[in-house]
């Protein structure tokens, strides 16, 4: 038998999946799948060797001195393939039933023979199938800690049934919101958002319930499961639909597959519901016309604000009210902060207060019960804002000129008499206006945990390390001031090259990350491994080519590990990412008219 005859016999289309084998060909035919499954190895590879150098440098000089180190090989893969899935899914599977919306071709689906039903599953299945391709890349790797020993055989099948239903839970939500929202951006966006949620949610409001994980841990309800067998550890009642807590917090990664079952009830539960959900919108949103469903839930609020301002004392007071006239200047800045939904002032309010409040709220309750400088749930609060707000920014700047592509508009914003460079500038306002509201909240907690931390400025009773109120207050300041531009505007120059929306959205997330975390992989590893340098050497400063150490170090008063000079590493770090702001922003606006397709463009 021929291999053409074999492959054919093994092609979805002959087992009645005519719309997986039509995605399969598809994902075949790009390019770009093959490119991103060899830098997917690549970066697992290299990540992997990094993070293994000790283990395989033991086992050159004697193959017997690394036996029994399986088990830490097989936790570290373990870690990055779930780190894998999280990431990549989303962005994976959002999209497969938004595209068919956007090309208006998913009424002739409803037109076959298949069910809605068929069309979901056979949808995810396009999408598992790559990613379970991504997760056997590792299986090297999973052999070579198998031979090392320390891994049972139990062990070996949790992982596997772990990392199987986590890619099944993460493809359903995804296939959800893309059964629900019209838009490929949305359901990229929400998937993302619901996944935090679903996964964070229960920590925090068990956090609130049990006044944290100690008390949660002592609790009568985390016995009485532990007795019944349900749970191992108070810490899998936190995140019962997340799987990587189950593995790592049990016993799945030493052994105990029917301990495993046991925990992934929860997780196909989560997605049998997911399921659920994506065939009702299936069919019942699936000619839904477009509308901006933020704008939808503002207008929302307006009408219970508006009957809540019906009052004896307000009697109908507006503070901030909408200009119906039009401009006289700037009228695309004007088209962006007066008919866009993250441009619009009292919108913007209504963002500030919905992040402001909580903030407010914790820092109320640490003033009055808290006893000492240990701050980590405003410092949890601050990442949290610095994810929110990155991702804020990085969407709304990278959509800014690729929407107009998407929506077809571009070519009549070009046909106003403004140069490129006035026309950036104007449809940067409302990004503006954005990044000038999330500043608040992040002073507020600035300003909290200075004065919180002050009488224990220069000692090392703060939990932390030594605290200095003026050189954190300067770092969180000027991080605040470059940073948060420099995502912006990072976005916006991916957006100005992309066609679509998707696209721009995809990498711009994808560079800011691989900004924040490749140089920690790839020249710090490297670096403790060839010099064995001490905390304190000044090769530390090569951290700094992550914008995202700083935060933390500064969030956790560790600046002295840069060789003991905070305040050079503070201005080494914030020059050269002012300078990398400016050239960015130069790119932008020098090659705006190209950007933009102009015929006075610049012909390189």
């Amino acid at each position: 038998m021929s291999v053409s005859k074999f492959t054919s016999r093994l092609s979805p289309s002959k087992w009645g999946l005519p719309l997986l084998a039509k995605e399969l060909i598809e994902q075949a035919a790009r390019r770009r799948t093959y490119v991103m499954r060899v830098l997917y190895a690549v970066l697992l590879f290299t990540a992997s060797y990094l993070m293994f150098h000790d283990i395989l440098r033991v086992g050159a000089v004697s193959p017997f001195a690394s036996l029994g180190r399986g088990r830490d090989m097989f936790k570290v893969l373990m870690a990055l393939q779930f780190a894998g899935i999280y990431l990549f899914m989303p962005a994976l599977a959002s999209g497969v039933l938004t595209q068919e919306k956007e090309r208006n071709s998913l009424m002739l689906l409803f037109l076959t023979r298949l069910g809605p039903w068929t069309i979901v599953f056979e949808k995810l299945l396009g999408r598992l199938i790559p990613m379970l391709c991504y997760l056997l890349l590792s299986l090297p790797l999973l052999a070579y800690a198998y031979t090392l020993g320390g891994i049972s055989t139990e062990s070996l099948w949790s992982g596997v049934w772990m990392l199987a239903i986590s890619a099944l839970q993460v493809g359903a939500l995804a296939v959800c919101c893309s059964a629900w929202f019209r838009t490929t951006v949305g359901a990229f966006v929400w998937t993302y958002l619901f996944g935090a949620a679903l996964f964070l949610g229960p920590v925090v409001v068990w956090m609130l319930l049990f006044n944290g994980p100690i008390a949660l841990s002592n609790s009568s309800l985390v016995r009485l499961l532990i007795a019944m067998g349900l749970i191992e550890s108070g810490v899998q009642s936190m995140s019962p639909f997340f799987a990587p807590v189950h593995f790592f917090g049990g016993q799945s990664a030493t052994g105990g597959f029917s301990k495993t079952l046991l925990g992934s009830v929860p997780i196909l539960f989560s997605t049998c519901v997911f399921l659920v959900l994506a065939r009702v919108f299936v069919v019942r949103r699936a000619f839904v016309p477009p509308r901006n469903l933020v704008l939808g839930f503002f207008k929302l609020l307006d009408g219970v604000f508006a009957k809540l301002n019906q009052n004896r004392v307000t009697r109908g007071i507006v503070l901030i009210g909408d200009k119906s006239s039009l401009p006289e200047k700037h009228p695309v800045a004007w088209r962006e902060t007066t008919k866009r939904s993250l441009g619009r002032a009292r919108y913007l309010f209504r963002i500030f207060i919905a992040i402001e409040a909580p903030l407010a709220a914790v820092c109320i309750l640490i003033a009055t019960f808290g006893a000492d400088s240990r701050l980590e749930g405003v410092s949890l609060m601050l990442f949290l804002l610095w994810i929110v707000a990155v991702l804020m920014i990085s969407v709304q700047a990278a959509c800014l000129i690729s929407g107009e592509r998407t929506h077809q508009t571009l070519d009549v914003l070009t046909t106003t008499p403004l140069t490129g460079r006035d026309i950036l500038l104007q449809k940067f306002r409302g990004v503006q206006r954005l990044m000038i509201v999330l500043m608040i909240p992040f002073f507020s907690i600035f300003l909290f945990e200075t004065l919180w931390k002050a009488p224990f400025s220069g000692s090392s009773n703060s939990g932390y390390g030594r605290f200095d109120p003026p050189l954190y207050l300067i770092c969180s300041a000027v991080s605040v001031g470059i940073y948060l531009p420099l995502v912006a505007w990072l976005s916006f120059l991916i957006g100005l090259a992309m066609k679509s929306q998707a696209r721009a959205i995809v990498a711009a997330l994808g560079a800011i990350v691989g900004w924040c975390v490749l140089p920690l992989i790839f020249i710090m590893l490297p670096l403790a491994i060839l010099m064995r340098y001490s905390g304190n050497s000044p090769l530390t400063y090569f951290a700094l080519l992550s914008p995202a150490s700083i935060i933390a170090v500064n969030e956790y008063s560790e600046m002295t590990t840069f060789a003991n000079a905070p305040w050079l590493a503070v201005v080494l770090n914030f020059l050269g990412y002012g300078a990398m702001l400016a050239l960015i922003r130069s790119a932008c606006l020098g090659n705006a008219d190209w950007f933009l397709g102009r015929a006075d463009s610049k012909s390189d």
